[in-house]
């Protein structure tokens, strides 16, 4: 009985506390309503989660590069990169030419080399010093010779390749390398002929439509500006989500 009175006092004298109504929404500023943490916790199908499903949310993303500009430069709908002109082509294939008439041109020289009669008459430079074909000056001689052919080989080639690759510095890299092909005046009249089709190679790279190739494949390799990341990015358990 005693309890009873007590339990009926008590429930008449103190108030009801009203049942925690969940999710909470903070009001900002610059940013949509932001859910409290303790909406995190609702309960899926909850009048909580729904209010937190109703909240709008904006997903960060990166910002799209910016387009470099090639002043309108042709581009291969393959590759992406500028076009190569036809007279680049041009240059390219005569570098290569040039790299195979100095394989044949030392070819031909070896043959000739290998047999002691024609040993003397197989390059200038031998004829001009006249080794005994067994001596130490003569083997010094041969393998100088075979080090300008594969200078030659590798000076045509490597105008070739980067005329190909669209680099700027390889207009001038051809004129060195032209200068280089030059030691085949020690050598044969073989070995001179290559240098006829990287001499027209180079002037080819000279001309202007190479040098608007050259420009725009420089243009699009240009780094851009690193894009900054966007900020209050909310990692974690979305609110949508919710804790499992």
């Amino acid at each position: 009985m005693t309890e009873e009175r007590l339990s009926s006092s008590v429930g008449a004298s103190a108030p009801v506390a009203p049942a925690p109504t969940g999710a909470v929404l903070v009001e900002s500023s610059d940013l949509a309503p932001v859910v409290a943490d303790r909406a995190d916790r609702a309960p899926l199908g909850s009048p909580q989660a729904d209010a937190v499903a109703a909240v709008p949310t904006e997903i960060a993303t990166l910002s799209p590069l910016e387009a470099v500009d090639q002043d309108s430069y042709p581009t291969s709908s393959r590759t992406g990169e500028p076009k190569r002109p036809a007279l680049v082509m041009v240059a390219i294939v005569a570098c290569w030419l040039s790299v195979a008439t100095t394989i044949v041109a030392f070819g031909q020289w070896w043959w000739q080399a290998a047999h002691i009669p024609t040993f003397h008459a197989s390059a200038r430079l031998l004829t001009w010093t006249q080794p005994d074909p067994v001596s130490a000056l003569a083997i010094t001689l041969v393998l100088v010779i075979a080090a300008i052919a594969v200078l030659m080989v590798a000076a045509a080639g490597l105008v070739g390749y980067n005329a190909w690759t669209g680099q700027r510095w390889v207009r001038v890299a051809a004129l060195i390398c032209l200068a280089v092909t030059g030691l085949s005046f020690l050598l044969t009249w073989w070995f001179t002929a290559a240098m006829a089709p990287l001499a027209i190679g180079a002037a080819l790279l000279w001309l202007p439509p190479a040098r608007r190739f050259f420009d725009a494949m420089a243009a699009s390799r240009t780094v851009t500006a690193p894009v900054h990341p966007t900020t209050g990015v909310r990692y974690g358990p979305q609110p949508m989500i919710g804790r499992r």
